[in-house]
């Protein structure tokens, strides 16, 4: 199973950093390439391919295209790639880029965590998840739910399997205005 990889967009980075984009992304070229020279080192002194530093470990060439459609080059910058910026990084940029990207990874690595709590369907069987949801409804019915409840209970448990329904699915309930108040000609042939 491929793990997905949590990475930063080097804009984002650069940002964080109060740095244009273009100078970042020098920093990073001049980082890939002393980490390039290094691994040319350890080859030609023998160590082996354990001191050989993986350079797809802290950035990975990307691009996007910008406001004119045009591609323009940028970086995936992973949680090492950070931690190596953020020790480039002295004082208080240093530290406040720290707190910030570690918080972004928390926040990216939470959203994960949320999604691999979501049932999937390959795991549960469509009939399992028929049943359930027929219990369910029998369940709301007896308590005399009202339907936008039940369907609003399904919605729900459908996007737990990663089951998809239309955004309409569960209309609002009607409001049925009622006058409760008699007419004042009815009130005075009361008397």
């Amino acid at each position: 199973m491929n793990k997905l990889e949590i990475v930063l967009d080097s804009r984002e980075v650069a940002a964080m950093v109060d740095k244009e984009h273009s100078k970042l992304l020098r920093d990073i070229r001049t980082y890939i390439e002393q980490m390039d020279e290094a691994n040319k080192k350890a080859f030609e002194e023998g160590k082996g391919a354990e001191a050989k530093i993986g350079l797809g470990d802290f950035f990975k060439e990307s691009s996007y295209l910008d406001a004119n459609n045009q591609s323009r080059p940028c970086y995936q910058v992973t949680k090492k790639g950070c931690e190596f910026i953020a020790n480039k990084l002295t004082g208080v940029k240093g530290t406040e880029f720290t707190v910030r990207y570690i918080n972004r990874f928390h926040e990216m690595e939470d959203a994960l965590e949320g999604e691999r709590n979501i049932y999937k369907v390959k795991d549960t069987s469509l009939g399992e998840i028929t049943s359930f949801v027929r219990e369910m409804d029998k369940v709301m019915r007896d308590q005399n739910s009202h339907p936008s409840d039940i369907a609003e209970a399904f919605k729900e448990v459908c996007g737990q399997f990663g089951i998809k329904l239309p955004k309409n699915f569960v209309r609002e309930p009607q409001v049925i205005e009622t006058n409760y108040f008699l007419p004042f000609s009815e009130i005075s042939d009361c008397n």
